[in-house]
C-alpha cells in the first residue's frame, strides 16, 4: 500500500514540481522537521521527544538508536502531513545541539555506549582536577607571559584557559577510562568519535562520511578557533586517539554528500550541517557584526556576531563559529544558561500550572513573587557566575507563598539569567546593543520577554515563525543548493510577530528584586 501511495505521489510530484526544502532541528529534547518551499513558507511539520535518561545525579544520556529511529521517523512524519513523495524534497539540511557526543565500533557501527549529552556532569571531577592542576595553571601564567610580550588575543584567552563540563574533551576522557571495550578499540584505531550531526551523518550516508562541521566541533574543547586546528598537544596530553576524531568541514556544500537511497526511498542531497546557534543566527538574519540574538529553548543563549574575529573572554562568553562557508566565517560570543524550558517543563511536573498558555495568566494575576527567589541551576549556574555545584532552588519561602508565586519567581529568574548575560557582553565587547531578536519556545511568553525588555533596556523583536534553527539550516541548504541566489532573497522570510519596547522606570521596581536574586543565588553556590 505504502508503495502505491509513492507511485501516486511520484506523478503528481512530477507534474505539479513541487520543489520542497527538508530542515530537522535536533535537539537536546525534542526533534523536529520542516518542510519548507522555493518561498521559505513551511508547508509541512513533524515533531517528536527525544527521551532523556538519567542514570545517576548529574548523568544526563540519549540512547543513540533512539536518535536514529527518532530522526526517520520525523522525516517520514513530515512528509507524510504534506502529501508529499520523498522525490519532491530536492535538497536536506540538518542543525544539531552542540556537544552531546557517542563513540562506536567503524567496523559495525554499533555504539560502546549512550550519548552523554551536553548537560550531563559525570566528568566533573575530572574538570576539577585539571583546572587546579599545575598543568593548567602553568599554560595560564604562560599565555599571560605572551600576551603582554605580544598583545595577541589568542594568549588572552589561554590566561583564563580551563575545562567546562560542557565541552567533549573530559566527558570523551571519562568515557575512554570507563568502558574498556571502548578504550581498546580506540588504541587499535576501530573506534570513531561523533556529536550528534557527525552520528547522523554517518548513518545517513551508510558509512561514507565520518565528518563534522566547525561550528560543531568548537565546542569540542579539543580545536582552536584561533588556528582553525585540532590542539594536538592537548589532544596528546588528554590521551585521546587523534584516529577517533571526525573530519572537519565547511556548513555548506556539496562535501556533505547525499542521504543514501536505501534510507527513504531516494536519494537527497545534503547540502548543510550546522549547529542549532549558528542555524538560529542565519535563521534570524543576524549577518553582520554586532547584530546579538537570544533563544529560549531547553537552554538560553545569547549570541553577539563578532564577524570574521573570534572573542577572547576571560569571563566566560564563549567564542564559537557560527558557520563557515567558503572564505566566509563568523564567530560568535556566546553566553549560555543550560536551564530554562527544563525549569518550565520542572514547574509543570510539580503542578504549578496544567497548560503553558496558561502561565501568563498565573504569573499576572499577583502583583509580585512576594519576595520569593528561585535559582535555575539543574545543570549548573553559567557565566558569569561559572558554578557547578550551585543547587537549584527557592529561597523566601513564607506561609503567605502561593504556587502563583513560586512561577513567577521561575519565569522572573529566567530573565535576570538573560540580563546577566547581556551585562557580560557588553563589560567585553563594549558595545551597546539596542536591539535583540528572539527565538526559542519559551520566547512565547510576553510577560517574559517584556521583562527581558525593561530590564535590558533593548528593543525584542519576536518572529512569527520561532523556531530559527530549522529556518536557517533550510535557508542555508537552499542557498548551497541554487534555490536562492543571494540572501537579500531571504529578507522576506522572516516576519516579525510581535515588538517589546522597554517600560521606562520599570527597571527602577526590579533592581531591587534582581539585586536579591543575586544573594540568593549566592547562598546556593558551593552547595554540592
Amino acid at each position: 500500500m505504502a508503495s502505491k501511495r509513492g507511485d501516486k505521489n511520484s506523478k503528481r510530484s512530477s507534474s505539479t514540481g513541487r520543489k520542497l526544502i527538508a530542515s530537522v532541528d535536533f535537539g537536546t529534547t525534542s526533534v523536529r522537521c520542516f518542510l519548507f518551499d522555493h518561498q521559505g513558507r513551511v508547508r509541512s511539520s513533524a515533531a517528536v521527544k527525544v527521551n532523556q535518561i538519567y542514570p545517576q545525579q548529574g548523568w544526563n544520556e540519549i540512547d543513540p538508536e533512539d536518535v536514529w529511529t527518532k530522526f526517520q521517523s520525523v522525516f517520514k512524519l513530515a512528509l507524510e502531513n504534506a502529501d508529499a513523495d520523498v522525490s519532491d524534497v530536492k535538497v536536506f539540511g540538518l542543525s544539531t545541539q552542540r556537544g552531546s557526543f557517542v563513540t562506536w565500533d567503524k567496523r559495525t557501527g554499533k555504539p560502546f555506549h549512550n550519548f552523554i549529552t551536553w548537560k550531563d556532569l559525570r566528568a566533573d571531577h575530572l574538570v576539577k582536577s585539571w583546572n587546579n592542576s599545575w598543568t593548567i595553571q602553568g599554560i595560564r601564567l604562560g599565555s599571560i607571559i605572551m600576551h603582554k610580550a605580544t598583545r595577541n588575543k589568542r594568549y588572552l584567552a589561554g590566561s583564563a584557559f580551563k575545562f567546562m563540563n560542557g565541552l567533549v574533551s573530559l566527558r570523551l576522557r571519562w568515557a575512554l577510562d570507563n568502558h574498556e571495550n571502548l578504550r581498546q578499540a580506540a588504541q587499535e584505531g576501530h573506534a570513531l568519535l561523533g556529536t550528534i550531526e557527525t552520528f547522523l551523518i554517518y548513518r545517513l550516508t551508510q558509512g561514507r562520511l565520518h565528518a563534522t562541521d566547525y561550528s560543531n566541533v568548537c565546542v569540542s574543547g579539543l580545536w582552536d578557533p584561533y588556528t582553525f586546528q585540532w590542539v594536538d598537544w592537548l589532544i596528546n596530553m588528554l590521551d585521546i586517539p587523534k584516529s577517533m576524531l571526525p573530519e572537519i568541514k565547511d556548513s555548506c556544500g556539496s562535501h556533505w554528500g547525499s542521504i543514501h537511497k536505501n534510507i527513504f526511498g531516494a536519494e537527497i542531497p545534503i547540502r548543510c550541517v550546522v549547529s542549532d546557534q549558528g542555524a538560529s543566527l542565519f535563521g534570524s538574519l543576524s549577518f553582520n557584526q554586532g547584530d546579538v540574538r537570544l533563544t529560549m529553548g531547553t537552554g538560553s543563549f545569547v549570541s553577539y556576531n563578532t564577524s570574521e574575529k573570534p572573542h577572547a573572554s576571560v569571563s566566560g562568553l564563549y567564542p564559537v563559529v557560527g558557520w563557515k562557508i567558503g572564505d566566509e566565517v563568523v564567530f560568535i560570543a556566546e553566553g549560555h544558561s543550560s536551564d530554562t524550558a527544563t525549569v518550565i517543563e520542572w514547574c509543570r511536573e510539580i503542578d504549578l500550572f496544567e497548560d503553558y498558555d496558561e502561565i501568563e495568566k498565573i504569573i499576572t494575576s499577583i502583583p509580585n513573587s512576594d519576595d520569593v527567589f528561585f535559582v535555575p541551576a539543574f545543570s549548573g549556574i553559567q557565566a558569569p557566575i561559572n558554578d557547578e555545584t550551585v543547587a537549584t532552588g527557592f529561597i523566601g519561602i513564607k506561609p503567605s507563598t502561593r504556587k502563583a508565586h513560586l512561577l513567577r519567581a521561575a519565569v522572573e529568574s529566567l530573565a535576570f539569567r538573560v540580563y546577566q548575560m547581556c551585562q557580560l557582553m557588553y563589560q567585553e565587547t563594549g558595545q551597546v546593543v539596542t536591539k535583540m531578536r528572539v527565538d526559542g519556545g519559551v520566547s512565547r511568553n510576553d510577560f517574559l520577554m517584556q521583562l527581558i525588555s525593561d530590564l535590558t533596556m533593548m528593543t525584542i523583536d519576536r518572529p512569527v515563525f520561532i523556531e530559527s534553527a530549522a529556518h536557517g539550516a533550510a535557508m542555508m541548504a537552499g542557498l548551497s543548493f541554487g534555490i536562492w541566489k543571494s540572501r537579500s532573497e531571504l529578507q522576506h522570510m522572516r516576519q516579525t510577530e510581535r515588538i517589546f519596547l522597554p517600560v521606562e522606570n520599570r527597571w527602577l521596581d526590579y533592581a531591587p528584586l534582581y539585586s536579591s536574586w543575586k544573594n540568593a543565588v549566592r547562598r546556593l553556590c558551593h552547595w554540592y
